[in-house]
């Protein structure tokens, strides 16, 4: 949160923007909270683009693992593009719509795990997909 002071309040008023404290336990990415029971959930915003560029991170010494995944999981939070897994191998991987992108994630990711970590090269991820059978017959390469 930023803002020029904190004050506790009882309740705030709708239209009016507040900031919660405690609440990243429950709420990942976005949500809705209200005590009036025919409230409207605010509908998370809708993205067009998909994570394709991956890279893997590890923490140079292992014992700094633990500061790692919490930066992980709050980089996860402050992004809502980026997609931080853990590969059944124990890879760290973060995966973002494009290069500069993850460029820009591993500057925050350094912000926030204040710890030396290595990187790997980026990785471009490419599928295909197919949905129903069709009655022409054709012939495709890649």
């Amino acid at each position: 949160m930023m803002g020029s002071k904190v004050e506790p309040v009882s309740e705030v008023p709708c239209g009016n923007t507040v900031g919660l404290v405690g609440i990243d336990k429950y709420l990942v990415k976005s949500g809705t909270i209200s005590d009036y029971d025919e409230a409207h959930n605010i509908k998370p915003m809708k993205y067009s683009v998909s994570p394709v560029v991956r890279v893997a991170v590890q923490p140079k010494n292992m014992g700094d693992l633990p500061k790692l995944i919490d930066a992980l999981k709050n980089l996860a939070k402050i992004d809502p593009l980026v997609q931080c897994t853990t590969e059944e191998t124990g890879e760290h991987v973060i995966a973002g719509s494009g290069e500069l992108h993850i460029e820009i994630c591993i500057k925050e990711l350094e912000r926030l795990a204040l710890i030396p970590f290595s990187i790997s090269d980026p990785v471009v991820s490419y599928m295909e997909t197919v949905s129903e059978k069709s009655s022409i017959v054709c012939l495709a390469k890649s």
